[in-house]
């Protein structure tokens, strides 16, 4: 493994076609497509840039930057109310410190992204996501060695975005 982060293994240009290609795809499946609203798409993709783009550089997933940077994210993608202001008391964060499939926390999400606990995202849905990534990196032609880490990386956030 290199001593360049993912997203300086990948370049500016190659970094942003494969979040676009892994979006279309994630947004064209059915299977969980149903996680996301159906507006604001743009701001949805770009959010889920600068969130990767933090990610893959910094090789980190704490930090206040990155949790402004998640909260963005999830307003754009998952919110039914897009005004988090409106609830000053509620939190975000990973679906993992939320819920789990045999542990449900005490925890609550904001009245904006209740919803989501009745999808209950598990092992299957992030296979999925894991399906596209890989059908990106190949369709981008992404060099097997950076695709295997850049797959092992996404695999390595499965437990903690899943609850286990």
């Amino acid at each position: 493994m290199s001593d360049l982060s993912l997203y300086e293994r990948l370049n500016d240009e190659k970094f942003n076609r494969l979040v676009e290609v892994f979006y279309q795809k994630i947004i064209d499946d059915y299977r969980v497509t149903r996680f996301f609203c159906d507006d604001g798409r743009k701001e949805q993709l770009d959010t889920l840039k600068s969130l990767t783009k933090f990610i893959s550089q910094h090789n980190s997933t704490s930090g206040d930057e990155f949790k402004a940077l998640l909260t963005r994210f999830f307003m754009s993608a998952f919110a039914r109310f897009k005004d988090k202001e409106l609830y000053p008391d509620s939190s975000l964060a990973f679906f993992g410190y939320i819920i789990s499939q045999d542990n449900p926390s005490s925890k609550l999400l904001c009245d904006s992204h209740s919803h989501l606990l009745k999808f209950m995202p598990e092992d299957s849905h992030y296979d999925v996501a894991i399906e596209h990534l890989r059908n990106a990196l190949q369709e981008l032609e992404i060099d097997g060695d950076l695709t295997a880490d850049i797959v092992s990386f996404a695999e390595s956030g499965r437990n903690s975005l899943l609850g286990k």
